[in-house]
């Protein structure tokens, strides 16, 4: 059985074929359009602090946040690796 990130990558190769664009939403939009998602919220949070898309790698710079402890959010912001 395929996972949910390989029939999505499939989709989106399909809907290229067709012509047909994929949009690609922000993370603040996606928040706006989903307000009672915690994670939502944290996550474009963390996007908006880290320059809201002028880097060009916001998950890293997300994942290697400067600010550190002192941000209430760092031990919850997206994109770090779970230790297991």
């Amino acid at each position: 059985m395929k996972n949910a990130l390989e029939l999505a990558r499939k989709r989106v190769q399909e809907m290229a074929e067709e012509g047909i664009a994929v949009e690609r939403i922000d993370p603040i939009e996606k928040a706006r359009k989903n307000p009672k998602s915690l994670r939502l919220a944290i996550t474009a949070k963390c996007w908006d602090c880290v320059g809201a898309g002028s880097d060009p790698n916001p998950r890293r710079a997300i994942k290697y946040c400067p600010c550190g402890e002192k941000c209430p959010l760092w031990h919850c912001r997206p994109y770090q690796k779970i230790k297991s």
